[in-house]
């Protein structure tokens, strides 16, 4: 038996707390998929921006409801706010007073006793929210050691805690998905059959590792063996549905859980008018998007232009990007997607060791007679004078690699430099770029920033793009320009605000 809880505040009563749109859909998302993946008795969904006694209400209930029962998972799932208090963690519902945190708020601790009256064989616990490392990781050099000593005092045996971020450090939640959860619906979307959580935990890692900002913390108490369930292509397509992407094709089990009406047979000439549109976009459709992308991408928060001068540069050359070559070597392992664009090679010479064959001694006339009686030693000396004899030698060679892309279709604005001159000189330069290769049905944005070194107070070093992020856009979504420089201004002012925030220290 599995049961699961699943809680998102989107709304806060206290001013002393933003409203986090993000959070409400990301519990929405996570229910979504794991009704999808998991056998679940129940879940105990709480997404309305429900006070914290009513909370703790529907919690105390579902505990008595299954009070003796055996559990073999319980699922906890937090996206909102919290606040540390006497070093415990809060997590922080729609009604929370810290004048009042007792009856406003819900105590990991407290759900850790309710957790205990449980006892199941499973604990999985997510929490998306800000200051969340506590109770069971209090810095990350000792996290093993403190779940143990929490798994043990609450009765826990196999534990999976995942957490947004270091209990000193704050997660950003978007206007769409929290980062963290974001995170894992795009790990478990790229993965099929059956799904250990440890696979999605290194995925996760792995997305992290590549973002500037807090990084989540992992810990666990396990076997790593622990199925996270079975994902599908319907799985895939409730992602693909809640990021805004086309439908998966060939999804016959969807269609089989959900019986309909058989429709009338349509042509394969219908067919392909239907899906050409729904999966297809026009070129005119695609230099409108290039255009207001560039529009949104140059648009930026009053707080950022108080710090920093924005200006940019558009319709650049491949040759002339940092690293492109990064680009090219994505672009070759793409090519089922027909992207409008080929990849460019380089030659370099190399050397290498060789054994190189000698010219043969010219053979000398032998007296038959003299060889009458001779060893057998002797012999085989005269025959290895006559094999071809060897030399080690340094040979230079020459080999092709992969060192960028062209366009094979004209447009302007694919690519773009985004150069932020600091106003005050306490602040770091930085360079973005962004690039847009396309085709008729695909478009991925790959993305680069990064801080440059001040040379003087006017001349900065070059930027070396040594990391590039990639996004897939649904040019046939809403508002798809305004949704990819939206995900890429939110990454890129998490990762800012950090790099302030340490020289403000």
């Amino acid at each position: 038996m599995k049961i699961a809880i699943i809680i998102g505040v989107e709304k806060y009563e206290s001013k002393s707390f933003d409203n986090l749109s993000a959070c409400k859909k990301d519990a929405a998302a996570i229910k979504a998929v794991i009704e999808n993946v998991k056998n679940l008795e129940e879940i105990l969904f709480l997404g309305e921006n429900e006070s914290a006694s009513e909370i703790k209400r529907k919690i105390s209930d579902l505990v008595e409801k299954y009070k003796g029962e055996t559990l073999q998972e319980l699922f906890f799932y937090f996206s909102g706010h919290g606040e540390r208090f006497e070093d415990d963690f809060f997590y922080v519902l729609s009604d929370f007073d810290p004048r009042r945190k007792e009856t406003t708020g819900l105590r990991n601790s407290e759900l850790d006793d309710w957790i205990k009256t449980l006892s199941p064989k499973l604990c999985i616990k997510i929490i998306d929210a800000c200051f969340s490392g506590t109770q069971y990781i209090k810095s990350e050099f000792n996290a093993e050691e403190e779940l143990t000593k929490s798994a043990k005092k609450y009765g826990l045996n196999d534990v999976y805690f995942w957490f947004s971020s270091r209990d000193s450090e704050s997660s950003y939640a978007g206007t769409e998905f929290s980062y963290f959860t974001e995170s894992i619906l795009t790990a478990i979307s790229d993965l099929e059959g059956d799904v250990r959580y440890r696979e999605i935990m290194a995925a996760v890692a792995d997305d992290f590792a590549d973002k500037g900002g807090p990084k989540p913390i992992f810990a666990t108490q396990s076997d790593n063996i622990e199925k996270f369930g079975t994902i599908t292509k319907q799985t895939h397509n409730i992602i693909n549905k809640l990021f805004g992407f086309p439908d998966e094709q060939g999804n016959t089990e969807a269609a089989a859980k959900t019986p309909s009406p058989a429709p009338k047979e349509e042509s394969i000439y219908t067919q392909i008018q239907k899906i050409s549109t729904s999966t297809c976009y026009s070129e005119q459709t695609l230099i409108s998007f290039i255009n207001d992308f560039k529009k949104e991408v140059e648009n930026w928060p009053n707080d950022v232009k108080k710090i920093y001068k924005v200006s940019l540069d558009s319709d650049l050359l491949p040759n002339e990007i940092p690293n492109i070559s990064k680009i090219g070597e994505w672009l070759s392992q793409k090519t089922e997607d027909n992207y409008f664009a080929t990849v460019t090679h380089g030659t370099k010479n190399y050397k290498v060791e060789e054994y190189k064959a000698l010219p043969k001694k010219p053979p000398t006339k032998k007296d038959p007679f003299s060889l009458m009686g001779a060893t057998l030693n002797t012999l085989s000396r005269l025959h290895a004078q006559e094999e071809t004899e060897y030399k080690l030698e340094s040979i230079t060679k020459t080999k092709q690699y992969v060192n960028g892309f062209n366009y094979t279709h004209s447009t302007q604005n694919r690519i773009l430099r985004l150069n932020f001159n600091p106003n005050l000189e306490i602040a770091p330069p930085i360079s973005i770029y962004t690039i847009s290769i396309y085709s008729n049905r695909s478009l991925s944005i790959h993305f680069s920033y990064e801080i440059l070194q001040r040379k003087n107070w006017d001349e900065y070093s070059h930027p070396t793009c040594e990391r590039w992020r990639t996004i897939k856009v649904n040019v046939n979504g809403k508002k798809p320009a305004e949704a990819a420089a939206t995900h890429i201004k939110k990454e890129i002012i998490q990762w800012l605000e950090t790099e302030l925030k340490k020289r403000a220290e």
